[in-house]
């Protein structure tokens, strides 16, 4: 039978039920009665074993929702809500767009523009061009996903013409846009807010940073000796290098958790208020993103799909490199374990590169503050060999 006891839930299989249906039934009529499949008591019984197992899966499934590691859906939202760690929800990339033009042209809020390949983006500001011919306002992208985190100086194309507008473009990479939080995501920052809440700790630090929507990396550099060290941070200080997020909400974080006293470093700067209401200016640095190419030429068979396999690749590579950290390095041979796990692929031959002029076959090491990615699907270009 389906028990709870102290080495946890039981729960009988569909064949195990049967089994026992069937013991049952030959006990109570005999053990000559008929219980085969084809049998009026043998198709009752196992429709009545049927029945059974789909509730004792729903049981299972309910047993296990009370558990972090296996819970899925609203029942890890609501196992974590218990630890006050919400679930990141959606977010659109923001960007500062900067104008030239003729001095007074207004730019107003909700004029659309977008990069070459049609990602948009739509005003929040209203911006009046200078004396100068210039002018800047913030942006924000209308896909609520990472697609909006786009380079920079690449939203060039005015959606709606302005009269006045000479060039649009974006200094900086746009930042922020996610996708919701995913269930394994979401169970990881649940058990870093068991080992620490947000805080001054280093392991406070980074669940502080963590539970900011798009954040992906996070790495300290403590100076707390009295000299510069050898990345150049100051005495008392702490580095922030920050993948993903918005800037402002990265800066809010880091004031909000740092301890008093100690200064932050890095080429970004965000003005951000305390709970009385003052203004600090808080420093920090994103990840460096390099960007990796990946050219590859496959054999296939029958049962690669001209149309999905090759995208299923591409995610399998980005896949491995989200998975990496700052300062990791990019295995070679570790591409070809992503390809041929997709169904088709018989023979593959792959070089990889940092640019796409010098494509090779050796691993790639990244510095300690950079991260991997594939900053567009065309950079893995997938060649099948029909031969």
């Amino acid at each position: 039978m389906t028990a709870l006891d102290k080495t946890g839930l039981k729960i009988l299989n569909f064949q195990q039920l049967l089994n026992q249906l069937t013991a049952k039934t030959q006990e109570l009529f005999g053990d000559d009665v008929n219980t085969d499949q084809n049998s009026a008591l043998g198709m009752y019984i196992r429709v009545i074993s049927w029945l059974q197992n789909i509730v004792n899966q729903d049981l299972e499934a309910v047993y296990y929702s009370s558990f972090v590691d296996q819970a899925e859906g609203v029942s890890l939202d609501r196992l974590g809500s218990n630890y006050s760690v919400t679930r990141n929800p959606a977010q659109a990339a923001t960007v500062m767009l900067d104008f030239t033009g003729t001095t007074g042209t207004v730019i107003p809020e909700e004029t659309v523009y977008t990069t070459e390949s049609g990602v948009e983006f739509e005003m929040v500001d209203t911006v009046t061009l200078d004396d100068s011919g210039k002018g800047s306002g913030e942006a924000v992208c209308t896909a609520l996903d990472e697609t909006g985190n786009v380079a920079p100086n690449t939203i060039s194309v005015q959606g709606e013409n302005i009269a006045g507008i000479e060039s649009v473009t974006n200094p900086t990479q746009a930042s922020g846009g996610t996708e919701i939080e995913t269930d394994d995501a979401y169970r990881q920052r649940i058990h870093l807010s068991m080992e620490s809440q947000p805080g001054p700790t280093y392991y406070g630090l980074y669940t502080g940073l963590y539970a900011l929507p798009g954040v992906e990396q996070v790495q300290i550099v403590p100076n707390l000796t009295m000299e510069t060290d050898s990345y150049g941070n100051p005495p008392k200080s702490l580095h922030f290098y920050v993948r993903g997020g918005r800037e402002d909400d990265v800066a809010q974080a880091i004031l909000d958790n740092i301890a008093a006293g100690i200064q932050t470093v890095g080429k970004i700067k965000e003005a951000v208020k305390d709970i009385g209401g003052h203004t600090h200016d808080v420093f920090f640095d994103t990840a460096t993103v390099v960007p990796i190419y990946v050219n590859m030429s496959l054999k296939t068979s029958d049962d690669f799909n001209s149309e999905t396999s090759p995208v299923e690749i591409v995610q399998a590579i980005k896949d491995y490199l989200s998975g990496l950290i700052m300062g990791d390095k990019v295995v070679f041979t570790k591409l070809y374990q992503a390809i041929y796990n997709i169904s088709g692929v018989e023979y593959a031959q792959v070089t990889l590169g940092r640019d796409k002029s010098a494509m090779g076959m050796a691993d790639i090491q990244l510095d300690q503050f950079e991260t991997a990615v594939v900053a567009n699907d065309s950079d893995v270009e997938v060649t099948v060999d029909d031969g």
